[in-house]
């Protein structure tokens, strides 16, 4: 009775657990991939690199529709040419067509931020924007959104970068 029951649990062994595994794939050797968060990278990106004391903007096209702009990756840094002196008016990075109407100062001692003048040739990243974003930023649906450096400010050149995706 034993060599029965062993002969058996043999045979539901070695039939059962390939037949199991066969199961569990629709199509067998299907390749298997796994995403980001979104599953959505950045498909199309814009700079906006200045050579002269100008305000500079990026607009993104229209997404269509009711379909909107996901910003995956925003770069905005300012370039100090000379001494430069310091301004009553904080040196800002902002937005249109997006709710909320975020924006950005500058840190402290950057370029005309309104505390103290940058030293000539210092690059000054704007805190939030230096990069890919943890979590996308979404325009409004069907519009035209920009992202619009700071007014333009004596011996500071402006250098912004934006990538996105657009999705519902």
């Amino acid at each position: 009775m034993k060599r029965f029951l062993g002969v058996a649990l043999a045979l539901v062994l070695a039939l059962g657990i390939p037949v199991a595994a066969l199961a569990q794939q629709a199509s067998p050797g299907a390749a298997t991939t796994q995403t980001g968060s979104t599953g959505l990278a950045a498909q199309s990106c814009l700079s906006a690199n200045g050579t002269s004391s100008a305000q500079q903007t990026i607009t993104v096209p229209a997404p269509g529709g009711s379909n909107s702009i996901y910003f995956d990756y925003i770069n905005a840094a300012l370039f100090t040419t000379a001494g430069n002196t310091t301004s009553a008016t904080a040196v800002t990075v902002t937005t249109t067509n997006i709710s909320g109407t975020p924006s950005w100062p500058a840190p402290n001692g950057a370029a005309n931020s309104g505390t103290a003048a940058a030293l000539p040739g210092a690059v000054t990243s704007v805190p939030g924007l230096t990069g890919v974003l943890a979590i996308p930023i979404k325009s409004l649906a069907g519009t035209a959104p920009t992202i619009v450096g700071p007014t333009a400010q004596a011996s500071t050149f402006q250098f912004l970068t934006a990538c996105w995706h657009v999705a519902p």
